[in-house]
């Protein structure tokens, strides 16, 4: 049995209401969740976006964006985000600090040596002699007994040296920011090249000048009342093999301590031993070779 034709046509305007009702709520609700987001632009002051975006992109709610350019940063997030922002904003955005770098490094070179000897000639009548011919011995003391013809020489040694080289470089630099310092001389070298061609070999000699330094490079950042730097300092001076040779020292390193204090970075040390005997001498030598770097931070006023 069917309807008639004036109820099939009230029914349908009715379904249709209902349906753009739902339609409309359904697009209502996602939109409500975005509506609370507004754009917001804070200028900053004393850092960089590349500082502070690390720091402060943890802290964003899901759905917000995080930006900047031009020194200013762009934060689209709900009205309690951006105040939560803001405040670990204003905790970062601060003046850096003016920090004073001071690396220390020493050289200490000793050597000693210690020995006894007897020499001299001792002459039988007037046929034959025994002779050990003197070899002599630094920082020592000698005794010479003499009889007509004959002559014997007694001496002991006993010598220390020690050889300390030193020195203190400084500089300032911001937090954050790069140092680096380089004190020293040039030596000249002798260089001799070789050439090859149609005409045969092509010699030719000059001097090029080879640079000592003592200084280093720092990038240092600063945590409350800690500090913590990489670092590499560079120490030459002229070495004991002749012209133009040198003595280096080379050290790359990430260290962390408290600003104030003087923090070790490390060091070498060379030790070598040498004796000698004969049948009425003998000699006995040792050296030593220290060297230690040491680095401290201040901040400054």
């Amino acid at each position: 049995m069917s309807l008639p034709a004036p109820c099939r046509e009230v029914a349908r305007p009715a379904v249709s209401a209902v349906r753009r009702w739902l339609l409309a709520l359904l697009v209502a609700f996602p939109l409500a969740g975005f509506a609370e987001q507004e754009i917001e632009v804070i200028a900053l002051r004393h850092r960089t976006l590349d500082q502070v975006l690390p720091a402060l992109q943890p802290l964003l709610e899901p759905g917000g964006a995080l930006s900047g350019m031009n020194d200013q940063l762009i934060v689209r997030a709900s009205r309690r985000n951006r105040e939560q922002i803001r405040q670990a904003l204003a905790a970062i955005d601060t003046p850096p600090r003016r920090l004073l770098i001071l690396v220390s490094q020493n050289r200490d070179v000793r050597a000693a040596e210690q020995g006894a000897e007897l020499s001299g000639r001792v002459v039988i009548e007037q046929e034959g002699r025994v002779a050990q011919p003197p070899g002599g011995m630094a920082g020592g003391n000698r005794i010479e007994i003499r009889r007509g013809a004959s002559v014997v020489t007694a001496q002991g040694g006993d010598w220390q040296g020690r050889q300390a080289i030193g020195g203190t470089q400084r500089v300032q630099v911001i937090e954050g920011g790069r140092a680096s310092i380089q004190i020293g001389q040039s030596l000249p070298v002798a260089l001799r090249q070789v050439a090859y061609g149609p005409q045969g070999a092509v010699v030719s000699e000059g001097i090029v000048y080879r640079d000592l330094g003592q200084g280093f490079y720092a990038a240092p950042r600063v945590s409350g009342d800690r500090v913590t730097l990489e670092i590499s300092p560079q120490f030459d001076t002229p070495g004991d093999q002749g012209y133009g040779s040198a003595s280096t020292q080379r050290l790359v390193t990430t260290i962390t301590g408290r600003l104030g204090q003087w923090i070790e970075l490390g060091g070498s040390s060379q030790s070598s031993q040498f004796g000698s005997s004969g049948n009425l001498s003998s000699l006995r030598a040792q050296s030593s070779d220290s060297r230690s770097v040491w680095l401290r931070v201040d901040e400054l006023p």
